[in-house]
């Protein structure tokens, strides 16, 4: 589903709510007045209020689908995070009012005629809320947008003030009319902790704050696994509305040419997208460094270390020789089994497949094919060839100085 269609998912959604809350403000309004219930008026106007709310939500949507042009390049989307805001500031609100008519009513509780029928709207009213509620917070972490979800939120303590309406009208057939008072004073704190949640995190993600750690965690795990690359410098992520904007910078090894460059940034993105929905724009700055630290892989025919015989062969040789060197002396090495050596198909795609795997930065052959050095060039491998009468890994090893690159399949 792309932005777009999440954003027009969620103004139908708000639409949708803008319509059942007028009803349900125009029932309330309705028996609140025939039967004479304070609480069942005031609830009417709570909600007729939120049709307010609601439609705040819609237009912010509706903004958000704009193109931003020339004044604004990364678009409108930040009027979603404003609207849920101002949601967040109307659900404290719904708490002080909620709060004033609970203390008032302690002092002059209010008595309600034709309470049979009055119970019945109070808690039809409960019901549709609930449902209106559960509908808007499921379409709202659907497309992940904060404003439907804040919206949800202030729909909870709608659920809560009609709560209060089927205790006052319960209250006055049995004749404690206080009961209605003393449980939206209670109901009103809970009230005021949802809309500071709301607020706190509508004004974070304006002011650019990334609260995801755990997603962030997984992202740099990803992009140091990308073969090439040296290290992650740099990461910083900000959401804005339904997307994400980014920007990464990492080290990557030699003097890679433009292509190359292209491709790793092309890896980083879906390192990224692998874990941030509606990733609108990221941008990747690479710097390419000196090469330090090489892990040369060597086609070998046996498990005997540094004294097996080399391999003419990429995808048929049984085993590899991986060496590491820093500042040209070797510091550990160990061989694998080749794993395509026995496949019919492709074998010497899903060599090179392992090698990466397995981080290999240099290869040294006789030959190689258009394919697996098309690979192994993308991912910035090196590819050496083998010296005339060089006969085991470790005369490899002992020269590398003089090594010749490949620089084109043979």
């Amino acid at each position: 589903m792309t932005v777009q269609e999440k954003l027009r998912l969620g103004i139908t959604a708000s639409r949708n709510a803008i319509f059942s809350l007028v009803l349900l403000a125009l029932v309330k309004g309705s028996v609140g007045l025939y039967s004479g219930s304070t609480a069942l008026l005031a609830d009417a106007v709570h909600t007729a209020m939120d049709v307010f709310t609601s439609l705040a939500v819609w237009i912010g949507l509706k903004v958000s689908m704009k193109s931003g042009g020339e004044s604004f390049p990364y678009g409108y989307y930040k009027a979603e995070n404003i609207v849920a805001l101002f949601v967040s500031l109307l659900i404290l609100l719904s708490g002080v009012e909620l709060l004033r008519e609970g203390l008032a009513g302690v002092k002059a509780p209010s008595e309600i005629q034709f309470e049979g029928l009055a119970l019945a709207t109070s808690v039809f009213s409960v019901l549709g809320v609930y449902a209106l509620s559960v509908y808007k917070e499921k379409i709202g972490n659907l497309i992940n947008s904060q404003a439907l979800i804040a919206d949800a939120r202030h729909s909870y303590t709608d659920v809560f003030a009609s709560l209060v309406v089927v205790a006052a009208v319960l209250g006055s057939m049995f004749g404690v009319p206080q009961l209605d008072s003393l449980g939206a004073i209670v109901i009103s704190f809970f009230i005021f902790k949802l809309g500071l949640e709301s607020a706190k995190d509508a004004m974070l993600i304006l002011m650019d704050a990334w609260l995801d750690r755990e997603a962030n965690e997984k992202i740099r795990q990803n992009i140091e696994n990308i073969p090439g690359l040296l290290a992650l410098k740099d990461l910083k992520l900000r959401k804005s509305g339904l997307v994400v904007f980014g920007e990464a910078t990492v080290e990557i090894e030699g003097d890679p040419d433009l292509k190359q460059i292209n491709l790793l940034s092309e890896s980083v993105e879906r390192a990224v997208r692998k874990e941030v929905e509606n990733l609108e724009h990221l941008a990747v700055n690479a710097r390419a460094v000196e090469r330090t630290r090489i892990r040369f892989a060597l086609p070998v025919f046996g498990n005997e270390g540094l004294s097996a015989r080399l391999s003419e062969h990429l995808g048929k040789a049984p085993y590899f020789l991986f060496a590491d060197l820093e500042a040209r002396e070797l510091r550990n090495w160990k061989v694998l089994e080749n794993p395509a050596s026995d496949i019919e198909k492709k074998r010497g795609v899903k060599t090179v497949e392992f090698l990466l795997q397995e981080k290999a930065n240099a290869l040294v052959l006789s030959s190689v094919g258009e394919g697996p050095f098309h690979m192994l060039r993308d991912n910035l491998v090196r590819i050496y060839r083998t010296p005339d009468g060089v006969e085991t890994a470790l005369e490899i090893l002992e020269r590398i100085e003089g090594l010749e690159e490949i620089e084109e399949p043979e």
